[in-house]
């Protein structure tokens, strides 16, 4: 099998939400709108992790204004033994992306999540209380490039 980075199709979040999420984030399932996996269909503005036709993970920013915009991810159940060319990964399309201020929220719950946004760069900026569709309460992360 070969891993490989492939354009997102709305397909690989499908397949992710139908039930092979990490645990962490399979609470969100019942929170993503139907249609979700096609609005995020942006050219060039999401890419999907594959190992052989398996997903691993699939993300991207969704723009929000010139230079702004709101990272997103969803990673398998198997994601972890794969981080370090996530993380890699992910590395290299922020800094493509050339953004003035990319922003994620993140479960408070959820330290691993809390590390990896640190990892690449991220500032805790404060909490976002009730935030989640279910009440849960987030963290909001920003990176800014002046």
């Amino acid at each position: 099998m070969s891993f490989r980075v492939v354009p997102y199709r709305p397909v690989h979040l499908e397949i992710l939400l139908a039930g092979d999420l990490q645990p962490a984030q399979r609470r969100i399932v019942s929170h993503v709108p139907a249609d979700a996996a096609r609005v995020l269909k942006l050219p060039g503005m999401a890419l999907t992790a594959l190992e052989g036709d398996h997903v691993i993970m699939t993300g991207g920013a969704i723009p929000l204004a010139n230079r702004f915009g709101v990272l997103w991810a969803v990673l398998s159940e198997d994601a972890g033994r794969y981080m370090m060319r996530l993380h890699r990964g992910t590395q290299r399309f922020i800094e493509i992306g050339n953004w003035r201020r990319l922003e994620a929220s993140v479960e408070q719950d959820f330290p691993a999540g809390c590390r990896w946004l640190e990892l690449l760069g991220f500032t805790r900026e404060g909490p976002l209380a009730c935030y989640g569709d279910d009440g849960a309460d987030h963290w909001r992360y920003a990176k800014v490039q002046r």
